[in-house]
């Protein structure tokens, strides 16, 4: 059985934790050829990412409940050139929303920022000097930089995560 964010642990849990994106899954969502995200069912998130990272003791699905943070997977996940690339490297993912509703939703803005770093970043932040420092106070900007709620959103690419 996997773990699934909202069900099994609360939001609130992983807010600014940083996570490897192992798999995306549609469950069913589509994008128009007008550009419109059609949802399987109005009550079901667009889609999930399979993640994992060194502050859970398994796999969780996290599910993906903004149109636009189903858009920033699909940039990365419908792109040869990028599936190659995050084969080679590691495609991380953090939940922070821009303001926090009751058990940590994120409301009507976009929550997951994504970037596309070296294999092993996620492995050095979480490292052994860091994996207490990192679970009490999330740092995602050292990974992802300055995180975006409006305007042009994007999948960024760090090459030199300073830790």
């Amino acid at each position: 059985m996997t773990l699934e964010v909202g069900r099994d642990c609360e939001w609130t849990d992983i807010i600014g934790q940083v996570f490897h994106v192992i798999e995306f899954d549609r469950a069913g969502t589509i994008i128009r050829p007008n550009g419109a995200v059609k949802a399987k069912s109005f009550f079901k998130p667009y889609g999930y990412l399979l993640v994992e990272s060194p502050i859970l003791n398994q796999p969780a699905r996290l599910p993906i409940v903004h149109r636009d943070d189903f858009l920033l997977a699909t940039s990365v996940f419908d792109e040869p050139q990028l599936l190659e690339v995050i084969k080679e490297q590691e495609l991380l993912v953090t939940y922070v929303p821009k303001r926090k509703l009751p058990r940590g939703m994120a409301g009507t803005s976009h929550a997951l920022h994504y970037v596309i770093t070296p294999r092993g970043t996620l492995d050095r932040y979480y490292g052994q000097d860091f994996i207490s420092v990192h679970m009490a106070n999330p740092a995602p900007e050292k990974i992802f930089g300055t995180l975006v709620w409006d305007g042009l959103l994007r999948v960024q690419v760090n090459p030199h995560p300073e830790m």
